[in-house]
């Protein structure tokens, strides 16, 4: 039989789905008549693209719900079909349907300014620093971990100057000491010829000072420059006028410097590896970038931006996010910040076969940490699904910061039975405040 949202059970063989006045949402078939079911599911699909349908099927017959897959229907539920797996499969459906009709209309990626996605309070005081840092010339250092977007932070004071025509040049300073002096300067210390009494630098034509010229110089991890090119370095910054190995008189060299480290600072300066000269001139702006897992509420709205670009890169048809799914990746600890997600999310796209990816695919390609080890194959069903339930709670009480009563609504249970599910599986609120 079929089943179309709002309306009773109909036999399949009555339905005609291409005179029907309204388009399907949701369908249901039953499996158990299976040329007519497949067959209308198939009708469906063709007449109504965006309908998601789903169907109920025998478990002990495998190959009927391979075919049911295959004719388009979004997924299958075995027979006898709880009304709460029901329940959330429907919901889960129309979520999905809801923002593949979204995303149909929007077509590409929404824009973020300057490529960063985030909203968070932590964001926007990074955004409003940006903006207000842009108009100067003096030098800026962007401080934050690996993967938290300090080269977007960079090309987005760039992009926000009075000129954004002016030069961007990058120099990664973690290339070997010679060659990132050599890129840097053109020419080796005291080498092509000796400088006039005011001692200025002397560059080699086509080095990336010169290309700097009258925008912005970028050293991305400035503390793995040598001491000796920060040393010459700040001689350029200080006096903004450089000898050409290949001709006698001064040129002018006007750069601002941006520059990004990876850990503290002070501990930097005092250990050797940045000059305190240096870092003086460096640091008249500092814009701290947060971590991903401290801006937690920037994570739902990066992963989606991430799998709207890792489909349509992949040419794959548009996956989508449930809400649970969503609630656990923003309880990850995400130590490799954006490009960690974004590596996860590629694996979903390329790995999961169905068009919404659920918590337990995204439990099945990673490991919450500090929660049991995966668990080999010779596990039996009740532990993989005890151990499905302790991460995935974990997990919620974690995004939820130990209270109970929102994590209880999350998960969609009452405060009592998820006091019980704690204590059967001992787990802690971990961060607690005050219930309300």
């Amino acid at each position: 039989m079929v089943r179309t949202l709002g309306y009773l059970p109909i036999p399949a063989a009555a339905l005609d789905v291409a005179r029907l006045r309204e388009p399907i949402a949701l369908c249901i078939v039953d499996l158990q008549q299976n040329g007519e079911a497949l067959r209308t599911a198939r009708a469906v699909r063709a007449q109504c693209p965006d309908a998601v349908v789903i169907a109920i099927a025998d478990p002990e017959r495998p190959a009927t719900s391979a075919d049911a897959i295959r004719a388009g229907v979004f997924d299958v539920l075995p027979r006898p079909a709880s009304s709460r797996d029901l329940e959330a499969l429907i919901a889960n459906a129309r979520e999905q349907a809801s923002l593949a009709a979204r995303h149909s209309r929007d077509g590409a990626p929404e824009p973020a300014p300057y490529g960063i996605v985030g909203t968070s309070a932590a964001m926007r005081l990074v955004l409003d620093l940006v903006h207000r840092a842009a108009a100067g010339r003096c030098g800026i250092l962007i401080v934050g971990e690996r993967g938290t977007g300090r080269e977007m932070i960079a090309r987005a004071i760039h992009e926000h100057a009075p000129d954004p025509a002016v030069p961007f040049v990058k120099v990664d300073c973690s290339d070997s000491a010679a060659d990132v002096e050599l890129e840097l300067f053109g020419v080796a210390a005291g080498r092509g010829g000796s400088a006039d009494r005011r001692h200025l630098e002397r560059v080699g034509p086509g080095c990336r000072l010169l290309k700097a010229h009258g925008g912005i110089l970028f050293l991305e991890n400035v503390v793995a420059l040598p001491s000796r090119a920060q040393g010459r370095l700040v001689r350029v910054l200080r006096d903004r006028e450089v000898f050409l190995s290949t001709q006698r008189d001064p040129v002018s060299l006007d750069i601002r410097p941006i520059a990004s480290i990876d850990g503290a600072v002070d501990a930097a300066v005092d250990d050797g590896r940045l000059r305190p000269d240096l870092f003086e001139r460096l640091s008249l702006v500092r814009v701290d970038v947060p971590a991903l897992r401290h801006r937690r509420e920037d994570i739902p709205v990066l992963a989606t931006h991430f799998l709207k670009q890792l489909c349509q890169a992949n040419g794959r048809p548009l996956k989508t996010l449930t809400r649970p799914a969503l609630t656990l990746l923003s309880a990850l600890p995400w130590r490799g910040n954006a490009p960690e997600l974004r590596s996860l999310l590629e694996r979903l796209v390329l790995l999961v076969p169905h068009g919404l990816i659920r918590l337990e695919d995204v439990l099945a390609h990673t490991k919450l940490e500090g929660t049991v080890s995966p668990m080999g194959v010779d596990a039996t069903l009740r532990q993989a699904r005890a151990r499905f339930e302790r991460d995935y709670i974990a997990a919620v009480l974690q995004h939820q910061h130990g209270r109970i009563p929102d994590a209880a609504r999350v998960l969609g249970i009452q405060r009592t039975n998820l006091y019980r599910k704690m204590r059967r599986l001992n787990l802690t609120r971990g961060r607690s405040s005050r219930e309300s």
